[in-house]
């Protein structure tokens, strides 16, 4: 009777889990969607590449003030209203892009998508962890595999229909949809963390001090994790953003085939979920975080060096695979398992690290980039210089951890 029972509440979560797992699809083609349909937007906004990345940016402003106290929001209120709120700021930045005029009008919509950001983590993650809590990390990696799967298919999107509005009215369905599956499903209740028994508290001391050598410094170590946390964000989100661009200008494609690059970037991003989740059991994930950065900064600089259309696809697969996959994920695990009495704060800064990116790239882009060829190589290789000051970062810490023996 108990195994029957479990499987009901199972099933009573399944349409939660799809209603998220929607949710993060429209918002992956929502973080893309303005690049994607660059030149439409120009004629839209009477705005160059210098206003479409003032645009972009803006996204990241609204992440960076909400991401502090989603969370809080989330544990107060609940992960339903949370999660409904974020998808509501959704149909608002579509709405924004249909019908703003200029740039100024886009950049208070763009924001929030940022909203939507902050409240759909906060409120997600922990909803599919409390749904599923014996199979939490699959479910949650799921996510980053419908969005993946949602960036491989904008690009035919575009490609089939060049009007933007008629692509931001489905969306907008879409989301509507999903929001009304959302009010229909069933939530788990949120975990409430009991006060440990003294005794339990002492063992797990005794379990987290049993390195009684050297342990990791917060302004040190800790401090390169979260500047790592920026960099890593930093290599795949420019390069999601101006991709387009770099065909269209530099390699001189059309619209539609300079769109399909991100498509080999999403797909190798997806495959890379799976691969990586197997490797990390097999490989330390310090190893991995220098490794794949490596491997992507190798490739970046073979484009911009000699761009080829060829090269551009190998590379988005490349940067979809090694720096979009999972490695912002297996930094955040070697931060937390440096300091496990400190889980909540350090995710916290290492978060918002990542939340600047989505303002700092193309904010300083825009100052960069116009429709020359030149423009767009300067902002690639903007890009190559954070990837390389992340392996550095990398390797500095892994060096420092040969003492700690942590992943040893």
């Amino acid at each position: 009777m108990d195994k029957i029972n479990a499987t009901t509440k199972k099933q009573s979560f399944f349409v939660t889990a799809i209603g998220i797992y929607i949710c993060y699809a429209v918002l992956s083609m929502a973080q893309i969607i303005i690049s994607q349909y660059s030149s439409f937007f120009q004629n839209s906004w009477q705005t160059d590449l210098h206003g479409i990345s003032t645009v972009i940016s803006m996204m990241g402003i609204g992440r960076i003030l909400t991401i502090l106290f989603a969370g809080y929001f989330s544990d107060k209120l609940g992960r339903k209203p949370v999660l409904l709120v974020g998808m509501a700021c959704t149909v608002v930045f579509f709405l924004g892009l249909i019908f703003s005029t200029n740039v100024f009008m886009a950049c208070i919509f763009s924001l929030f998508l940022g909203f939507t950001n902050s409240f759909g983590d906060a409120a997600a993650y922990p909803a599919l962890s409390e749904a599923f809590p014996e199979k939490s990390a699959s479910m949650n990696s799921l996510v980053k595999a419908a969005m993946s799967l949602a960036q491989f298919v904008l690009p035919f999107v575009v490609a089939a229909i060049p009007n933007a509005k008629i692509t931001l009215w489905m969306l907008i369905a879409m989301i509507v949809i999903d929001i009304l599956i959302v009010l229909a499903s069933k939530f788990a209740p949120q975990v409430v963390t009991q006060p440990a028994p003294e005794k339990s508290t002492k063992n797990e001391t005794s379990i987290t001090n049993v390195n009684v050598g050297p342990k990791p410094n917060m302004r040190v170590d800790g401090a390169a994790l979260i500047v790592l946390g920026f960099t890593i964000s930093f290599t795949f989100y420019v390069y999601t953003q101006y991709i387009p661009n770099f065909g269209t200008a530099v390699l001189g494609l059309d619209k539609n085939a300079a769109a399909s690059l991100m498509s080999w970037y999403a797909i190798f991003s997806l495959v890379s979920v799976f691969v990586t989740s197997m490797m990390v059991t097999k490989i330390k994930p310090i190893l991995l975080v220098i490794l794949y950065p490596l491997i992507s900064v190798i490739f970046l600089i073979a484009l911009v060096i000699a761009p080829s259309p060829a090269l551009a696809k190998i590379t988005s697969a490349v940067i979809g695979f090694f720096a979009a996959g999972g490695v912002w994920q297996l930094g955040l695990a070697v931060i937390t398992k440096y300091f496990p009495t400190e889980k909540g704060r350090v995710t916290g800064y290492y978060s918002f690290s990542a939340a600047l990116t989505y303002f700092v790239g193309p904010f300083v882009s825009s100052f960069i980039i116009n429709s020359t060829a030149g423009s767009v190589l300067k902002v690639f290789w903007i890009d190559i210089a954070f990837t390389i000051i992340g392996i550095s970062l990398a390797t500095f810490v892994e060096i420092r951890n040969r003492k700690y023996k942590f992943f040893d």
